[in-house]
C-alpha cells in the first residue's frame, strides 16, 4: 500500500501559511510579553516610591521578578505551541 503525496505546490502554499501563522503568532507573543514587561516596569516603580522600608521594597522586587518570569513563561509556551505546529506543517 503506497500513501499519496501531495504536490509540492500544494506543499508550498501550506508550508507558507504554517510559516507566516508561525511568525504571526511568535511576533504577537514578543509584543505581549514587552507591553507586560513595560507594564510591570511601571508598576514595579510606583511600588517602589511608595514603599516606606526596606521590606517593602524587596516585596516589590520579588513581584515584578515572578510577573516578568510568568510573562517569559507565557510567551515561550505560545512560541514553543507555534513552532510545534509549524514543524508538523512542514512534515
Amino acid at each position: 500500500m503506497k500513501l499519496k503525496r501531495r504536490s509540492s505546490n500544494t506543499d508550498t502554499k501550506e508550508q507558507n501559511k504554517a510559516r507566516k501563522a508561525y511568525e504571526e503568532a511568535v511576533l504577537k507573543a514578543f509584543k505581549e510579553y514587552v507591553e507586560a514587561k513595560e507594564q510591570a516596569d511601571i508598576s514595579h516603580e510606583r511600588a517602589i516610591k511608595q514603599a516606606n522600608d526596606k521590606q517593602a521594597k524587596e516585596e516589590a522586587d520579588i513581584k515584578y521578578r515572578e510577573t516578568l518570569e510568568q510573562a517569559k513563561k507565557v510567551r515561550d509556551e505560545v512560541m514553543d505551541e507555534a513552532q510545534k505546529v509549524l514543524s508538523n506543517a512542514m512534515r
